[in-house]
């Protein structure tokens, strides 16, 4: 863990003094007291804590924003959410929740309490191993692994290579909970078709929608729909990838 931890924003802080209410490691780094209480929490993997609820008499409530690695949030009676860099989560006063690290990953978020009147937290039952495991099992194919732009480009752009690799695939073509693979191959060859993008990216793209569940029926119905609006050549060309990948492999 300590190369992951050397990498959070914001620095790590000290040992969380709430641990009680976690289970697993976590820290706490104090970034504002004056006014608005702002901290950056970082939690070891697999570490998360109990469910609690943020009280208030009057607005309050919690804003989380994710500023590292891959975590859940759950609200009592929800399916949890995946977090990851860039997501954030506004926990309304008397919402009983969770939040924490995947199995697999460090994860850090900013929390800013929110100003109130008679605010308190009240923490309770922990989050149990059968639960936390079940969210992990529901996530555990999210993250898409590539190599492409390091493997091709790290000796010429390597920033350009490690955006691509890490933050494009590594972090965007991740973020299942809202979109799952499939939509998001067939949101790209619709994307690159109608920009009149029909090189070698567009075939790796229709080949990783096969690899994604994509069926011949659901991408060539795509394209017939989005034909009349983006030009007839161009669903000619991408038809071609998609005959060779799924037909003739």
């Amino acid at each position: 863990m300590k190369e992951e931890l050397e990498k959070i924003p914001f620095g790590l802080g000290v040992k969380n003094p709430y641990g009680k209410y976690f289970i697993g490691d976590s820290y706490l780094n104090t970034l504002n007291e004056s006014g608005v209480l702002v901290c950056n929490v970082t939690f070891d993997k697999r570490c998360r804590n109990n469910w609690h609820i943020h009280n208030a008499s009057k607005d309050g409530g919690q804003i989380l924003i994710v500023t590292y690695g891959r975590g859940y949030y759950q609200e009592e009676g929800m399916e949890a959410i995946e977090l990851l860099p860039g997501d954030f989560v506004y926990i309304k006063p008397g919402i009983k929740h969770w939040h924490g690290a995947a199995k697999d990953s460090v994860f850090s978020h900013i929390a800013i309490e929110v100003p109130g009147e008679n605010l308190s937290t009240t923490w309770l039952e922990e989050v149990n191993d059968t639960d936390y495991l079940k969210v992990n099992e529901i996530h555990k194919n999210i993250k898409v692994i590539q190599t492409a732009g390091r493997d091709q480009l790290n000796d010429l752009a390597p920033e350009f290579a490690r955006l691509n690799d890490d933050i494009l695939f590594g972090e965007v073509w991740s973020r299942t909970s809202y979109l799952d693979l499939k939509k998001r191959s067939i949101l790209t060859i619709i994307s690159l078709t109608s920009m009149g993008v029909l090189d070698s990216s567009l075939k790796y793209h229709v080949a990783n929608a096969k690899k994604n569940g994509v069926s011949k029926n659901e991408l060539t119905e795509s394209l017939t729909h989005i034909a009349m609006y983006v030009g007839w050549p161009k669903i000619w060309a991408v038809l071609r990838y998609v005959k060779e990948i799924y037909l003739e492999d």
